[in-house]
């Protein structure tokens, strides 16, 4: 009876072989618990606001120095060819001899077929002008000038270092407008647009056009050409006369990321 008591009594290797698995694996479980929620604590990142632009840089870039301005064209009638007149030929006068015998009456005059215009002058031509010059061209008028018509003269496109160099009023781009842009606020590539125009006579910008766009975004290059019409220059001279003057101006735009 008391063998048979002991057999029972015994510790079962398996029994103990599961209760050493499970408190391992509870001893695991709780201190990888632990670790992790100590981990989370370290990784939770707070919630910041989302950065602004604190400033746009607009660049503007030249061309190469300005060519020496054209010459003055020449004054009116400079080149015309001087009409040459001939030269007409003066008869000889005949030789005076003593007459062998001297008449009782002085012969009269003989009149001419056309009547005189008063005020000519001995030598004149036929058909001629009072107040004529002499030299001059028959069926001219009197006191007229020949005048050459002026050719119409195409001004170049000019570099834009020429063309600031006669500025009064030349403001960048706004640089709020740009920054609420669709490139300033998500995108925030940077890129270039070009706008053409061109300065009339009294100094204003008109024919203003965009010659290359921004990419991506038609605002920018509308904000630029908006720009470009509020600039105002020294007209340019040529000749003593203000004349048209076109160029191109590139703005390079850059977004603080």
């Amino acid at each position: 009876m008391f063998e048979h008591y002991m057999h029972y009594q015994a510790v079962d290797p398996r029994r103990r072989n599961r209760l050493m698995l499970a408190a391992v694996v509870s001893g695991v479980t709780t201190v990888s618990l632990i670790v992790f929620m100590w981990v989370t604590n370290k990784l939770n990142i707070s919630r910041v606001d989302p950065p602004t632009i604190t400033y746009i840089m607009v660049q503007l870039t030249e061309d190469e120095p300005p060519p020496p301005p054209p010459p003055p064209p020449p004054p009116a009638g400079a080149e015309e060819e001087e009409e040459q007149v001939p030269e007409e030929e003066v008869p000889l006068e005949p030789e005076i001899t003593q007459p062998k015998e001297t008449p009782d009456k002085i012969p009269e005059e003989k009149k001419g077929t056309g009547g005189k215009i008063p005020g000519g002058v001995i030598g004149g031509v036929v058909g001629g002008v009072p107040g004529g010059v002499v030299g001059g061209v028959v069926g001219g008028v009197v006191g007229g000038v020949m005048q050459k018509r002026a050719e119409t003269q195409t001004q170049a496109m000019k570099p834009i270092a020429a063309v600031m160099g006669q500025a009064l009023y030349t403001p960048d781009p706004d640089q709020k407008a740009l920054a609420g842009t669709k490139s300033g606020m998500f995108d925030k590539r940077p890129g270039a647009s070009k706008i053409g125009f061109c300065v009339d006579e009294n100094g204003k910008t008109v024919d203003v056009r965009v010659e290359k766009k921004f990419p991506g975004d038609p605002k920018i290059d509308q904000i630029c050409l908006e720009t470009v019409k509020k600039w105002r220059f020294k007209p340019f001279i040529v000749g003593g006369k203000p004349v048209k003057t076109c160029s191109v101006v590139e703005f390079d735009i850059r977004f603080d990321r």
